[in-house]
């Protein structure tokens, strides 16, 4: 590639990145889907097997697509396609939101589970080509300030988006500003994936002999055993999905201490975009210098100090820090640790690879840990659920770093 051609990818790139949080937000499922799910009727046991289906179908299809991916001369017709049926699913509830929002919730209810089903399922055949693409396309010194630059853009709307759901979204309430969520989130999600069709992407790189191969267990295991570094970021990462037993229910736990005129959703949303942003700009210029692994550790630090925060935070105002730190804690983990992920690959031909097995080792734990936490609730409440994210942080960074106590490195 030229250097013209890499500044065009970059460019391609920076849109979907800075698209793709600007667009989930209006119907983050931090914050606007459990109070939507809420007002639907749901339980919290229904959102946590919401939420653990989606991690599940997110993270564990990948696998079935490396051995077509491995054939591909070019992904980005394949990121391009499947990134329009993910957002597509969305879509209906746009429309099912208002029909059926006050007559029948419970089909809403399911037309939800449809909806976000389908959407993850296509995220999950498509993650393996989008990190192909990244590893093709954005030199390995460019992806930290690619995602880092993204969210200072994505920071700079803040305002606007955090406008639109305090007076459109949650301003005209259930279910008319919930489906207006929909309709603005899956316009702004598709313009922006729209430029993945102009990627300068070179041919595939992949050896003759490794082309079309299958991938199946014996290769899965192979991969496992040969790499001591990909094991301890992968056992770190399974302890750290256990997080996943509270981060769902942060937003109700908010409006449970207190009450639904304090816990500004609005707020929180606008915090966890301003904040995830400013932690990608943060974490990608960091790790360009420092190395992914310390920004993974931060990830932990700042996931149990936000846990821990959530049982103490004095007013419903000051709560939105929870969802700073747990903004930083998830771009440490969804940036430096896929980065150090791609790194261990090696080339970029083993990224797939390397990408489904990273998603399947963590899709078990991400799908009944939500689940399990929103059965939980109704025994114990909230408050012990944040303790156990705060020592499933402090564990994952433990293993992360080393049982010695002596910080190993992955590098």
């Amino acid at each position: 590639m030229t250097q013209r051609d890499k500044k065009i990818n970059f460019l391609i790139c920076l849109a979907d990145a800075v698209g793709f949080p600007l667009g989930i937000a209006f119907f983050s499922t931090q914050t606007i889907l459990p109070a939507f799910l809420d007002r639907c009727g749901a339980s919290p046991a229904t959102l946590g097997a919401l939420t653990g289906l989606s991690s599940l179908l997110i993270l564990g299809p990948g696998l079935l697509t490396v051995g077509i991916l491995q054939r591909l001369k070019h992904v980005r017709l394949w990121l391009f396609w499947v990134a329009l049926i993910e957002r597509l699913f969305l879509l209906p509830l746009a429309f099912l939101a208002p029909l059926w929002g006050k007559t029948h919730p419970d089909w809403l209810i399911w037309a939800t589970f449809i909806g976000f089903g389908g959407h993850s399922l296509a995220m999950g055949f498509n993650i393996p080509a989008y990190w192909t693409a990244i590893g093709k396309t954005i030199p390995v010194h460019w992806r930290g300030r690619l995602f880092g630059i993204a969210g200072g853009i994505a920071g700079v709307c803040t305002l606007a988006t955090e406008w639109l759901l305090r007076h459109v979204v949650l301003g005209r309430g259930f279910p008319d500003g919930y489906g207006l969520g929909f309709g603005i989130g899956f316009v702004i999600l598709t313009v922006t994936v729209i430029p993945f069709l102009f990627l300068r992407e070179p041919d595939g790189t992949v050896h003759a002999d490794e082309a079309g191969k299958k991938v199946g267990r014996a290769e899965l295991l192979t991969a496992w055993r040969g790499d001591a570094r990909f094991r301890r970021l992968g056992y770190s990462q399974v302890v750290f999905a256990l997080t996943q037993v509270a981060a769902p229910f942060l937003a109700l736990f908010a409006a449970r201490r207190f009450g639904d005129a304090h816990a500004d959703l609005a707020l929180y949303t606008a915090v966890s975009i301003f904040a995830g942003s400013m932690a990608a700009l943060l974490i990608g210029w960091l790790a360009d210098r420092w190395g992914n692994l310390p920004m993974v550790a931060l990830a932990c630090i700042a996931a149990a100090a936000g846990f821990a925060f959530t049982l103490i935070a004095p007013t419903g105002s000051m709560f939105a820090a929870v969802f700073v730190l747990w903004a930083l804690a998830t771009a440490g983990v969804d940036l430096a640790a896929s980065n150090l992920m791609m790194e261990l690959a090696g080339h970029s031909s083993r990224i797939p690879l390397y990408s489904a097995l990273y998603n399947i080792v963590r899709a078990v734990p991400r799908m009944i840990a939500p689940w399990l936490g929103g059965i939980a609730v109704g025994i114990v409440g909230y408050g012990p659920l944040m303790g156990v994210a705060v020592a499933a942080a402090l564990a994952s960074l433990a293993l992360l770093l080393g049982s010695s106590g002596k910080k190993a490195s992955l590098e």
